[in-house]
């Protein structure tokens, strides 16, 4: 019986048309795709060199459009490329082109900042709010404090002034994104004593942070 031309295509003669309908310098781009993920499978450190710089712009844009930070973007960026160095042999081509993988571990890389972000500053909101009625404002400024990326050097250096017990739960609230119950249970220490420690290393990280007068 002949085919009825008004038939719906099948699932295989979609995926026939898709390939015939490819150009051959898309079908070109293809192999050269493959060709540079041999060399960075076999830690060709030039083939990843052409596979960064193929690549990053268009992840920093869009890695861009989700923090909305510049120096968050290019740290993003930065991780997905050390990530996909490492996890190259991850790489399906049967799966995906490459640079839809490259987009995936940016994005999530991308996700998992934009929660840390939040959850730190959840954490500086509750901390806020348990001393809002002491004499300073340390608590309620700290998310403008800690949050931009070029304070963390100068915050780092202050941490290290702090008890350790002070700089461990500072480090894990707002370095790591843990919440403080997180923070408790990693710890072993009760929630109560977290909180504690983190709203007065928030008043001693100020005073160390004060500008010179």
């Amino acid at each position: 019986m002949a085919a009825d031309p008004s038939a719906p295509a099948t699932d295989g003669a979609r995926t026939s048309s898709r390939r015939g309908s490819r150009s051959p310098e898309q079908l070109n781009q293809d192999a050269a795709d493959q060709e540079l993920m041999r060399g960075v499978l076999a830690a060709d450190e030039a083939a990843f060199a052409s596979f960064y710089r193929r690549f990053a712009p268009g992840l920093f844009s869009m890695v861009y459009e989700i923090l909305h930070d510049q120096k968050e973007a290019e740290d993003v960026v930065q991780e997905a490329f050390v990530q996909m160095w490492k996890k190259a042999s991850t790489y399906d081509p049967n799966r995906s082109g490459l640079f839809t993988w490259a987009v995936m571990i940016s994005r999530n890389r991308a996700l998992d900042r934009l929660r840390s972000r939040q959850r730190r500053g959840r954490t500086l909101e509750a901390a806020a709010a348990e001393s809002a009625a002491a004499p300073i404002e340390h608590a309620a400024q700290a998310d403008e404090l800690l949050g931009e990326n070029e304070e963390r050097t100068r915050i780092r250096k202050a941490l290290s002034h702090l008890p350790e017990p002070q700089r461990n739960a500072i480090h894990l609230a707002f370095f790591r994104g843990l919440t403080q119950a997180e923070i408790s249970t990693q710890l072993g220490e009760p929630l109560g004593t977290i909180k504690a420690r983190i709203r007065r290393g928030l008043m001693a990280l100020r005073n160390f942070l004060k500008p010179s007068t």
